[in-house]
């Protein structure tokens, strides 16, 4: 496969340009089950490939509330924090199990208040996906580290670039293939 080829690719430039919703761009209000999905479809089925199966289904969230991942709706309406701890486990859980990421969510929220811990989930996320799919110098993402460095935010940064890496390999197979 010619790498430069993907690197300018239309799949490449979707990701360069990737933006996930930051705290305040999510709903204010309470939402049901189906209006739920198609938020959670909208901002991560980008990172799917065509056969792949959806990131989040019905059954994995109700799942993942029986398990207590996350809070259980009140009168079947999720709210903005569960919202965002969905599109942190339809994220990470391409790399890290689900227990894992129960941890990393309840680790920052603890430390952080969950306006600021998804935020700078969100500029990592975007910052891996911008050096990954478009200049490949790695060593941007050494500059755009935070200013409070804690073991905290490493394993949040870690966690991204995992993911992204994943997601870079399978989009180049697909695109190699196609």
């Amino acid at each position: 496969m010619n790498q430069s080829l993907f690197e300018q690719s239309e799949t490449a430039k979707k990701f360069v340009n990737y933006k996930l919703p930051r705290y305040d761009e999510l709903t204010p209000f309470p939402v049901v089950m189906r209006q739920l999905l198609c938020i959670l479809d909208e901002h991560l089925s980008v990172f799917s490939v065509p056969g792949d199966e959806k990131v989040l289904t019905q059954s994995m969230i109700n799942s993942y509330v029986y398990k207590r991942v996350i809070r259980a709706p009140e009168n079947k309406e999720y709210d903005r924090r569960q919202i965002i701890h969905l599109l942190c486990i339809g994220i990470l859980k391409q790399v890290l199990s689900l227990s894992d990421i129960a941890k990393l969510i309840e680790m920052q929220t603890n430390q952080y208040p969950i306006d600021i811990a998804y935020n700078y989930f969100c500029d990592e996320l975007e910052n891996a996906l911008k050096v990954t799919f478009g200049s490949r110098s790695f060593s941007e993402l050494e500059s755009k580290k935070p200013t409070v460095k804690s073991p905290l935010t490493e394993n949040a940064r870690s966690a991204v670039i995992a993911f992204v890496n994943k997601v870079y390999v399978k989009q180049s197979i697909y695109f190699a293939e196609n």
